[in-house]
C-alpha cells in the first residue's frame, strides 16, 4: 500500500508540473497527457519496475526495453518520465518549447532517450513493429512499447502494422492505447466502446487486456501483472502461438483538473495564469 501512496504523490506531482510547463510555454498538449498519466509513470517509474525494463544509465544497451509515444503530442508527459527518473533538471523541464531547447513540442532524437520523433500520428506503431523485430532477431528478450492514441487508431498505417506484428509472431511487441474518447475534433470513431476495438485486436490475432477504468492505480497494477503474464505465456509458446500484445485503457481526458477533464473543448489548450494559480489550489 506504501508503494501505491508513493505513486499516488509522484502522480498528484507530475500532474501540477505538466500544467506549469505547459501554460509557461504558452503552448502544448496537458490533456492528452494527463489521461494516460497514470499508467505510464507505474509502467516507467514505479518502483515494482518488472515489465518494462531498461538501464537508463547505458540507454543504448540491445538488451533494454524501448518506449516510443506515437501519440507525440504527450510530450509533456514523456519529458515528465524522465524528470521523474532523473535524468533532466526542472530547469530543463521547463524549457519545454522554448528556442533551443531539446524538450521541443514532439519528441525528436535532439532528446537523447527518444527511440523515433514522432509527431505525425500513425506512424510509431510501425516504427516501434520494426524496432521489435530487430529486438526478436537479436534473441535478448528486450520488448518494445509504444503509447498510441485512440484518435490515431483511423490512420491506416496502423492497421497494417497491426496486421504484420501478427503474422509474423512479434510478441515483443505490446501496444498500449489511451482511450480517452475526444480528439482534436470531438469524439473518436468508438467512443468509449472498448468491446469493439479488442474484437478489432483480436481479429488481426492480437492478445488484449481491457481496463475498465485506466486512471485507478489498484486496477493498472493488477493490469501490470497480466500483461506480464500474457508476454511471459506467449515468449515460451511455440512460434506459431506468439502473439503481440494490446492493452486497452479506458481513460479521461484532461484526467484530474476539474476545468477539462472529459471536455472536448481542451485538446491542444493550456490553461491561462489565473487557470492554473486555481487549479493548483484545488490540486
Amino acid at each position: 500500500m506504501n508503494k501505491i501512496k508513493n505513486l499516488e504523490k509522484l502522480i498528484k506531482d507530475s500532474r501540477k508540473l505538466i500544467l506549469e510547463m505547459t501554460t509557461k510555454a504558452g503552448s502544448g498538449h496537458p490533456s492528452s497527457s494527463l489521461s494516460c498519466l497514470e499508467f505510464m509513470i507505474l509502467l516507467v517509474c514505479g518502483e515494482d519496475r518488472d515489465l518494462f525494463d531498461c538501464d537508463w544509465g547505458d540507454f543504448k544497451n540491445p538488451r533494454n526495453d524501448k518506449l516510443i509515444f506515437s501519440k507525440g503530442h504527450a510530450s509533456p508527459l514523456f519529458y515528465i518520465l524522465f524528470y521523474n527518473l532523473g535524468l533532466i533538471s526542472k530547469t530543463e523541464l521547463f524549457s519545454y518549447r522554448q528556442f533551443n531547447s531539446r524538450l521541443e513540442g514532439h519528441p525528436t532524437v535532439r532528446f537523447p532517450y527518444t527511440v523515433a520523433p514522432t509527431g505525425s500520428l500513425g506512424m510509431g506503431l510501425g516504427i516501434g513493429l520494426g524496432v521489435a523485430i530487430g529486438q526478436k532477431m537479436q534473441k535478448m528478450g528486450a520488448k518494445t512499447f509504444v503509447l498510441l492514441g485512440d484518435s490515431e487508431l483511423a490512420e491506416g498505417s496502423n492497421w497494417e502494422a497491426i496486421m504484420l506484428a501478427s503474422v509474423m509472431k512479434i510478441e515483443n511487441l505490446i501496444g498500449i492505447i489511451d482511450v480517452n474518447r475526444l480528439g482534436q475534433r470531438g469524439e473518436t470513431m468508438d467512443g468509449w466502446n472498448l468491446e469493439t476495438l479488442k474484437l478489432k485486436f483480436i481479429s488481426f490475432g492480437w492478445d488484449v487486456l481491457l481496463v475498465e477504468n485506466g486512471n485507478n492505480l489498484e486496477d493498472l497494477k493488477k493490469a501490470v501483472v497480466k500483461i506480464k503474464k500474457m508476454f511471459e505465456n506467449s515468449e515460451k509458446s511455440t512460434e506459431e502461438n506468439k502473439k503481440p500484445i494490446v492493452i486497452i485503457l479506458k481513460t479521461k481526458k484532461g484526467n484530474g483538473v476539474k476545468i477539462m477533464e472529459n471536455s472536448p473543448n481542451w485538446h491542444g489548450k493550456i490553461l491561462t495564469k489565473d487557470q492554473l494559480e486555481e487549479t493548483l489550489r484545488e490540486l
